[in-house]
């Protein structure tokens, strides 16, 4: 079986020969490959394996060559994209804080009793992380900067470039965030806004508006909390002064109704002066008494206490008819709703005075708890610029070289499918 095997090899090897041959007319020389070949079986089937043995290494060889190429050319493409065609980028970095007056970054020696009492700071920090990275500050900065213009057109490579060929680049939004990026220390309560442009100038340029807009953002969100809770509690001071108007006008005309400014201290009055006059009138009364006890009926005196009975009897009648009048206006009528508008007047001016005293804390509160940005280190640019977007090089590249590849090497099966058809043909034609 093998002797049959090695016979049509060296039969096809032969023909090939023959074909190839530029001179057929000329006898070739003979070919030694040893002592023993074309005598043996044994020393062919040597020969054959030899051939295949060469034949398996000169294909190894190949295909880690290959390997080595496929490995080799993307990463000299990369390189040389990057070395001479990639656009170098500046870097320009800022440290600030959110803090209140109350409360400040913890130190980096406090650890986790440091982190559970800044909790408000590293809250607003994330805050301000979140607007910085977002779509109304894209649009911010490129409706009033011109952010995405400056990097787009012929200054920036194509795989670099907003609105790159091939469809490359072409969200805003996402670009925006490979520019602009925003790290948050979480022990320290601290943020780190890197901004990358093409020159150091405009890397300093976009990151002090991007600071800008970001304080803004930070005080208007500040003072709208305090001027809602505020407007609030203005609101319910106001309403406790009319409440205390009203009172104060009820007070007003029961006051002026009786003509007292205090009918409860009119009504001690004449409760005094009738305990006054009832004494004089028992005084009275008791000499009286004693004079007809004593006969002395014609005595001069007897008249005289007579009328000063009659007169004191009246004056306490006088000043008892103003405590009760049926009439309606009767003193302590007039006391009882002295009383109420008084009641009213007091709560009134407590319930006032509560909502006053809760105003003014909410100032102090609004003061102590109000956010300020702060700016721990101002914006300054790297002096050296260096390709920033490897991943957004190294992808479309390996995905060309791949096309390419895949592209070349149907190319060449089709190329070989041809030589085999024809190579038949052509032997065909030499015999």
């Amino acid at each position: 079986m093998n002797d049959e095997r090695i016979r049509n090899w060296q039969e096809r090897r032969k023909l090939v020969e023959v074909d190839l041959d530029p001179a057929p007319s000329e006898p070739e020389p003979p070919k030694f490959v040893g002592r023993a070949s074309g005598f043996s079986p044994e020393a062919r089937l040597e020969e054959a394996r030899r051939e295949i043995l060469g034949r398996r290494q000169q294909r190894w060889r190949t295909s880690l060559r290959r390997a080595m190429l496929l490995l080799a050319a993307p990463l000299l493409a990369v390189l040389l994209y990057v070395g001479f065609v990639a656009t170098k980028l500046y870097e320009g970095e800022a440290v600030f804080t959110v803090q209140t007056s109350t409360n400040s970054a913890a130190s980096p020696t406090a650890g986790l009793f440091a982190m559970g009492a800044s909790n408000s700071t590293i809250a607003d920090a994330f805050k301000a992380r979140a607007f910085i990275l977002s779509r109304p500050m894209m649009e911010h900065m490129e409706r009033r900067h011109g952010f995405l213009d400056h990097f787009r057109g012929s200054q920036m490579d194509p795989l670099a470039r907003f609105e790159g060929p091939l469809g490359l680049n072409r969200d805003p939004f996402r670009y925006y965030l490979k520019r602009v990026s925003v790290m948050v220390d979480v022990q320290e309560g601290i943020l780190r806004l890197k901004v990358e442009a093409r020159t150091p100038e405009d890397a300093v340029r976009l990151g002090n508006a991007i600071l800008a807009a970001a304080e803004h953002h930070v005080n208007a969100s500040s003072d709208k909390i305090g001027a809602d809770q505020i407007e609030a509690l203005t609101r319910d001071v106001q309403q406790a002064e009319r409440q205390v108007a009203s009172a104060r006008r009820s007070l007003a005309a029961v006051q002026a109704e009786r003509g007292e400014l205090n009918p409860e201290q009119t009504a001690a009055a004449v409760y005094q002066l009738i305990s006054s006059l009832e004494l004089q009138l028992s005084e009275a009364e008791r000499q009286r008494d004693a004079l007809r006890g004593e006969g002395l009926v014609n005595s001069p005196l007897l008249p005289g206490l007579d009328q000063r009975v009659r007169e004191l009897r009246s004056q306490i009648g006088e000043q008892r008819g103003r405590l009760v009048n049926p009439s309606g206006g009767s003193l302590s009528r007039t006391v009882g709703e002295f009383e109420y508008a008084t009641d009213r007047k007091e709560i009134a001016q407590a319930r006032w005075q509560s909502t006053l005293n809760t105003l003014q804390q909410a100032y102090l509160n609004m003061i102590q708890q109000r956010r300020y940005f702060v700016l721990i280190v101002g914006m300054s640019a790297g002096a050296f610029a260096q390709v920033r977007d490897l991943p957004s090089i190294v992808m479309p590249l390996l995905l060309l070289i791949g096309l390419a590849a895949m592209l070349g090497f149907a190319l060449r099966g089709l190329l070989r499918a041809s030589l085999r058809r024809r190579l038949p043909r052509a032997l065909a034609a030499a015999r």
